[in-house]
């Protein structure tokens, strides 16, 4: 199943070059970001009888519906839990792998079936790494996931029991993808990154309309653990599609949450030689910086920052409520209860399963 993208093409967010969706095309030749930049039509008025894939989405997603069948491994409608009276819990933790990245990946497994990949490279610490083996089994393509030699050893067996090729590299996050990079020049491989390619943020936009279908509208607030920001980004324009065409009031103010010492977005990186407590979120140069600012300040929304024991003490406290979630979203919970309160709605982001990494 090939295909060219004749409805859709990258454009560079810093000088606005456009290219094709090629195989080997994941940055712009000025080194900006990619986005996409396709005409989405809105969905019908109905949305009953679909499936409760992304395919139920697929106007608003820049993937066909048949290559989006093929790598669905049962992505999506994760339950949202009242947890106060206006307080909700988006539980992204109990998708497929094990986090929200499955709707990303299950995108960039699309993209690699579409564009006739034989194999995939992904540089990940865990999570995205995870997701993409898991599509890539779905479909019987290659996988290798490059990852830093200190990322959590639950992970990177998940990744190797859905048969990817696990390859560890020492030294910070970057190296990781230095070797991944290495590895995707070779002919027929897809360079997956949940950071690089605007496919897997495309995919992401999917939690949003969940949450439109789920609450009848959009909530006043979103609150998300934020590294590189796939989900936060996707969550955005998800909103901004669902407003665009008249089937929500409003985007909500979205809240970045961060580790204190760990938190690019707060100008606060003074973590000295201390590992961080939540590794999917410790990011000390995000890719997608500028974009991330850009929707906080345009929501109205904020950065909130959290200490590790905050963030431990948030793990033991939502497992006491039957909630088992690993660090990273243990700070979007603790940030949430950081912030007022809205009678029209914050939904926060649970979007990793505790068996990812445990804390003691």
């Amino acid at each position: 199943m090939t295909g060219n993208f004749d409805h859709v093409h990258y454009r560079c967010a810093v000088c606005g070059a456009t290219y094709e969706v090629t195989l080997d095309r994941f940055t712009c030749d000025c080194t900006g970001v990619l986005d996409l930049e396709f005409d989405a039509p809105a969905f019908p008025s109905s949305l009953v009888g679909r499936s409760h894939g992304l395919t139920r989405y697929v106007e608003a997603l820049a993937m066909d519906a048949e290559s989006l069948a093929a790598a669905d491994l049962g992505s999506g409608r994760t339950p949202l839990l009242t947890m106060g009276e206006s307080t909700y819990a988006k539980c992204d933790y109990i998708m497929p792998s094990g986090s929200f990245k499955d709707r990303g990946a299950q995108v960039l497994a699309a993209l690699a079936l579409r564009l006739g990949a034989n194999s995939v490279v992904v540089d990940s610490s865990g999570n995205a790494g995870a997701a993409m083996a898991a599509h890539c089994a779905r479909l019987g393509i290659d996988c290798v996931v490059v990852a830093p030699s200190s990322a959590p050893a639950a992970k990177l067996y998940q990744s190797r029991v859905y048969g990817a090729d696990v390859r560890l590299v020492d030294g910070p996050r970057s190296a990781a993808t230095t070797v991944a990079l290495e590895l995707s020049s070779r002919d027929g491989t897809l360079y997956a990154s949940h950071v690089e390619n605007p496919f897997f943020t495309d995919g992401t936009k999917a939690w949003s309309f969940e949450v439109w279908e789920q609450l009848g509208d959009a909530p006043a607030q979103v609150v998300m653990s934020v590294g590189n920001g796939s989900l936060f980004i996707g969550a955005y324009l998800g909103f901004r599609y669902l407003l665009e065409h008249g089937f929500t009031s409003r985007i909500p103010k979205m809240v970045a949450a961060q580790a204190v010492g760990w938190s690019a977005l707060a100008g606060d990186l003074s973590h000295g030689d201390e590992l961080p407590v939540a590794d999917g979120i410790a990011i000390v140069a995000p890719r997608r910086f500028d974009q991330i600012k850009k929707i906080i300040d345009v929501t109205g929304g904020e950065v909130r920052t959290v200490t590790r024991d905050v963030i431990k003490a948030t793990v033991a406290s939502l497992a006491r409520d039957g909630l088992w979630v690993e660090p990273t979203s243990a700070v979007a919970w603790a940030a949430a209860e950081q912030g007022p309160k809205y009678d029209d709605g914050v939904v926060v982001s649970l979007g990793g399963a505790g068996f990812k990494s445990s804390v003691d």
